[in-house]
């Protein structure tokens, strides 16, 4: 089909629902029109106000209307929701689908969450689409093509996760968050291939995969369902001992709870050996569990099969708790197998019975498989109670799901373009950098001349002090709805007490965000500031999306530059990164940096662009941004320009001339 420019501005001035479309939109609409016209990837940083997502879905419609299938990919089902409601608003003539993981779904079967392994293992069930023409329910069901089979489903039975994905598989535009296009894109492109894929928020694309591709293996997780398992399948009996074991653990904690596990399975053992051999259980189960089950036979072979999986799992816990932490493991120490089939069979009627939102035993028992296909790609290493596997690299598995797409990147925020490309799989690009719409006058980065170097070297006790001192001279100084970001929960907590103790002197009121807060509870910190005004202080994993329009957010301090933690996956993707580099004839000093720059210094800077970008995220926002590290002063805020992270100019400034400077800057808006 031959797609004219001119029919498309026809097309984009008549769809777009606003009187007035910026020069940013007009731009990017075209861009992304050229791309898709001639194939050619695009990667687009769109800042805060440009109304990139109108300037994505416009072009999208007009190549959907045309026969061009659509993927549009991005973090959250809140953002997702928010596309949903811009695609019905621009009316298209289209097959618009919405999906999303099958744990935000309700299992019919079992009356809760859906989980993947429960449906995988429940052959038999009717609410998804089989080759039965009539339902249970005497519906005739309705077919649907899935690649060259054909299979039927009940519209009236059918679960809502089976109902979303038949839809996907005919849509025009489908709308799905990172994660659930790595595990479905290729069977929703079963009937019909997607030839553009458009993701939003796309820097956070690649830690999105990496997480999804990460295998982790977490023995006490197994160890918990099994003595959970064990209690329900238990005659009365032996539940009473198992209570009565309880009483004399009134609080379980590291401390404790391996004698309580021990004494646990002592009892079972003692129990089961008296009736049943034990490595016969798992035979027992599995050629004659239906035909026993309900008997009291039933009882001790189960119990059998979980002592027998107790012992097996344990020698795993042992062998992970044997490996040093934080350190990367070779993959031939990871040697792991449980010869017990008949658990699976037994979670999957404790499950179903139980009615429980996941399989997580057998979970942890297919993940000790896939351990034997990991790669050279992967790096191991213990973190905490888990060993985690985890893809150095993720761009072969985008470039695998992008499967000859125009893909197209969008984000307020990516920083380095090119390294952003090659590091999910989009290597040929053309890069599109649009200017902010807001004046550029209504908002100051100021870098402390005079700040603290918080790298983690020298006194770190005396550093915490002086950065306290700081930050509560700028919170004096400002008298501004101000939020402070930290590097780690540690440095929060230590300027949280600081100022807890001096807070009669400070405007407002002091919220913290806590480490074991969810989205939600976050979300009612941050209404709860916006409401209220004062100090807000948080991590730089908060601050990402935090939208705190106008007065209510007026000042930002950046307390410490966010460079990485060193971990074997970091150490590992450097070293990778400079041994190619070396081999190309690069000399080692400069094989080092970009190394460095590629990893550590990519990380860091695309964190601070957010930290900023929190501040002006209306026409009428205005205030400060204070870089409190010295090292930004020094060298950092200079290689972030050079590279491409930073478009804004920043004032370096001493600490006494910051504080004179930022209440007149402020007042000059603050009356208006």
């Amino acid at each position: 089909m031959d797609y004219s420019l001119k029919d498309f501005r026809i097309f984009y001035r008549l769809k777009f629902p606003y009187e007035k479309i910026r020069p940013q939109q007009v731009k990017m609409m075209e861009k992304i029109f050229n791309s898709i016209k001639n194939k050619k990837n695009l990667i687009v940083e769109a800042p805060t106000g440009v109304g990139k997502t109108l300037s994505y879905l416009i072009p999208a419609i007009y190549f959907a209307e045309r026969g061009k299938r659509i993927i549009i990919l991005t973090e959250t089902i809140d953002q997702q929701e928010r596309i949903l409601e811009e695609l019905n608003a621009l009316k298209p003539n289209l097959k618009i689908s919405f999906i999303m993981g099958k744990n935000n779904f309700i299992c019919k079967v079992k009356g809760s969450k859906a989980d993947g392994i429960f449906c995988k293992l429940n052959k038999r069930c009717f609410h998804r689409p089989n080759r039965r023409t009539r339902c249970i329910c005497d519906t005739v069901k309705k077919p649907v093509k899935i690649g060259e089979d054909i299979k039927y489903y009940c519209p009236f039975c059918i679960c809502d996760y089976q109902k979303s994905k038949i839809e996907c598989l005919e849509g025009d535009i489908l709308v799905m968050n990172n994660s659930i296009f790595y595990y479905i894109k290729e069977e929703i492109d079963a009937n019909r291939k997607t030839e553009v894929i458009i993701c939003d928020e796309a820097h956070k694309l690649e830690k999105s995969i990496r997480n999804s591709a990460t295998i982790k293996i977490n023995p006490e997780v197994a160890l918990h369902r099994l003595r959970d398992m064990a209690y329900y399948f238990a005659p009365k009996m032996l539940k009473k001992y198992l209570a009565r074991l309880r009483e004399r653990y009134p609080t379980l904690n590291e401390n404790t709870v391996e004698d309580y596990e021990k004494d646990f399975w002592n009892i079972i053992r003692n129990y089961v050996v008296r009736h049943v051999d034990i490595e016969e259980c798992k035979s027992i189960l599995l050629y004659y569990g239906e035909e026993i089950m309900g008997t009291s036979k039933w009882n001790i072979v189960a119990l059998g099969v979980l002592l027998d999986g107790y012992y097996q799992i344990r020698n795993i816990k042992n062998k992970i708790f044997s490996f040093e932490e934080k350190k990367e493991v070779e993959t031939e120490e990871l040697i792991f197998k449980v010869y017990n089939r008949a658990l699976v069979y037994l979670e999957y009627i404790y499950v179903s019975q139980k009615k429980l939102p996941d399989m997580s035993l057998t979970e942890f028992l297919e993940k000790i498989k896939d351990l034997e296909f990991i790669d050279d790609n992967f790096v191991v290493y213990r973190s905490g109670k888990a060993l985690l596997c985890v893809p150095v690299f993720v761009s072969s598995y985008l470039k695998r799901l992008y499967d000859n797409a125009t893909v197209i990147h969008c984000s307020a925020t990516i920083g380095n373009l090119k390294i952003h490309g090659l590091k999910t799989g989009v290597e040929s690009f053309d890069p599109l950098i649009l200017d902010s719409p807001f004046p550029k006058d209504r908002r100051e980065i100021i870098a402390l001349t005079d700040g603290v170097n918080m790298k983690y070297e020298g006194n770190l006790n005396l550093k915490r002090k002086r950065a306290n001192e700081n930050i509560f001279k700028l919170l004096r100084s400002a008298e501004a709805n101000t939020l402070v970001l930290f590097r780690s929960f540690e440095d929060l907590e230590s300027t949280y007490n600081y100022l807890l103790e001096r807070a009669s002197k400070l405007k407002g009121k002091i919220f913290c965000y806590h480490p074991d807060m969810d989205g939600k509870d976050a979300k009612i910190l941050k209404e709860r500031f916006e409401r209220e005004g004062g100090i807000l202080l948080a991590t730089g994993r908060f601050a990402e999306g935090v939208d705190i329009p106008g007065e209510a957010l007026t000042m930002v301090i950046i307390d410490s530059l966010p460079f990485p933690v060193p971990t074997p996956l970091l150490n590992r993707e450097q070293k990778l990164i400079k041994e190619k580099l070396l081999r190309r004839g690069v000399d080692p000093r400069t094989a080092h940096w970009k190394s460095f720059l590629m990893t550590s210094f990519h990380t860091m800077s695309s964190t601070v662009i957010q930290m900023i970008g929190r501040l002006i995220r209306t026409e009428r926002d205005y205030g400060i941004v204070v870089i409190q590290d010295r090292r930004f002063y020094q060298w950092v805020g200079e290689e972030m320009r050079k590279r491409g992270y930073l478009k804004d100019r920043y004032i370096p400034m001493s600490l006494r001339s910051a504080l004179e400077y930022i209440p007149k800057f402020l007042s000059r808006f603050r009356n208006n």
